[in-house]
């Protein structure tokens, strides 16, 4: 029993979908117009599917 279940354990992780990253990277120095361009520019090139189809 136990070797099914390392086994089912091994199959879920496997079939995982590998998602690249994104980095959003903000600084405490940066200013807000600067903030507002890396958030857009974030906004449009994220893998995650558009809400509003």
């Amino acid at each position: 029993m136990r070797n099914i279940m390392i086994l089912f354990c091994f199959f879920l992780f496997s079939c995982s979908s590998t998602v690249s990253k994104n980095d959003f990277e903000f600084s405490d120095k940066m200013t807000f117009d600067e903030f507002r361009l890396k958030l857009n520019e974030y906004a449009e090139n994220n893998p995650y599917p558009n809400i509003d189809d």
